[in-house]
């Protein structure tokens, strides 16, 4: 070595080194600074109270670690019908109706694609007849990821629009990202968080049992009956005058006014100013026909002269009572017999 040559430095004091560790460093911060948001923004989305918040998270917060244009959100079925429609910098009026639509037809597109992450290009937006109307200040390349629950179903869409194209890290962590929000999307509907927390979940199952127990013991509050209904012989004209025997008869109630009958039960009726007082022996169930007439056949414990009347237009139910569901329905059976014409 000679003696014009320069003294050795230390590794640590070249600046050349030093600059190579100032530029990783500073990559590693982007990169931590990209990770860091991306873990918050999925602790936010356990903790929206709804949809439209949701949404708002996505299309606004998405720029603290994936720059872009604008951003669209979207949600959906697991058949791809398209729901809500969220973008950014635009609240739902009358005035961005339009921007909103265009904002449907396109998560309705990109539903129909079966595309996973993608980045979307001119010449892709041209070739789609339902993008004619993309709006002219949106670039047309962007970034596609759908949001998909753990059965692989659909459940939305974001879409980030940029002509600037994506880094394989950032379309990863939009994956992660896309995972939580269809999680998100699926724990809402479900009510397991959100504004339906309360009443979702474990408390959910426990309103309907009880709503179910409640039914089942209003079927055991019997509500007293005294009504006169219509009713008729079950015979043909002509044989009107010719019963079936002395002691019993054939007759044909209204459901409304069956409901309230069982063997065991006293009816009356009066013809030609004679009381008759009857027994019913047996009824058809209701299960035969909801809103057909029902055939009971009563036998006679009461008759002037022991045989049955030649007519019969109405009886009157004595002492009888029915469950509560089943007096409640009366109403609405009576109207849908006026309304299929059976009366």
């Amino acid at each position: 070595m000679s003696q014009d040559s320069p003294p050795d430095q230390p590794a640590e004091d070249h600046p050349g080194i030093e600059a190579a560790y100032a530029r990783s460093q500073k990559h590693d911060n982007v990169g931590m600074r990209a990770l860091a948001g991306l873990f918050l923004l999925e602790h936010e989305f356990r903790r929206v109270p709804g949809q439209p918040h949701l949404a708002r998270l996505v299309v606004n917060r998405l720029n603290r670690f994936a720059p872009y244009d604008c951003a669209i959100f979207w949600t959906c079925s697991r058949r791809g019908k398209v729901y809500d429609v969220t973008i950014s910098g635009i609240i739902k009026s009358k005035d961005t109706k339009p921007i909103l639509a265009w904002g449907r037809a396109l998560g309705k597109w990109l539903n129909k694609t079966g595309y996973g992450n993608t980045q979307i290009t001119p010449p892709m937006v041209d070739m789609e007849n339902s993008m004619g109307n993309w709006p002219e200040n949106l670039p047309k390349s962007g970034l596609y990821v759908p949001l998909r629950g753990q059965d692989g179903k659909l459940r939305g869409g974001i879409v980030l629009l940029r002509a600037v194209p994506w880094a394989q890290p950032i379309r990863i962590m939009l994956d992660q990202l896309a995972e939580a929000a269809a999680y998100t999307v699926d724990a809402l509907d479900a009510g397991v968080h959100g504004r339906g927390a309360k009443r979702g979940g474990l408390g959910k199952y426990l309103t309907r049992f009880a709503f179910v127990i409640l039914l089942a013991l209003s079927f055991l509050i019997p509500v007293p009956v005294n009504v006169e209904v219509p009713a008729k012989l079950a015979v043909s004209n002509s044989q009107a005058n010719v019963p079936r025997g002395p002691a019993q008869i054939d007759m044909r109630v209204p459901p409304q006014g069956a409901m309230a009958l069982r063997p065991g039960s006293r009816l009356k009726t009066k013809y030609q100013n004679t009381q008759y007082e009857l027994e019913v022996e047996h009824i058809t169930p209701w299960l035969v026909g909801l809103f057909a007439d029902r055939q009971l056949r009563a036998r006679f414990v009461a008759a002037p002269d022991g045989l049955a009347p030649p007519a019969l237009t109405s009886i009157t139910i004595e002492n009888a009572s029915m469950p509560l569901p089943l007096y409640l329905l009366r109403g609405p059976i009576a109207m849908m017999r006026r309304l299929m014409d059976l009366d």
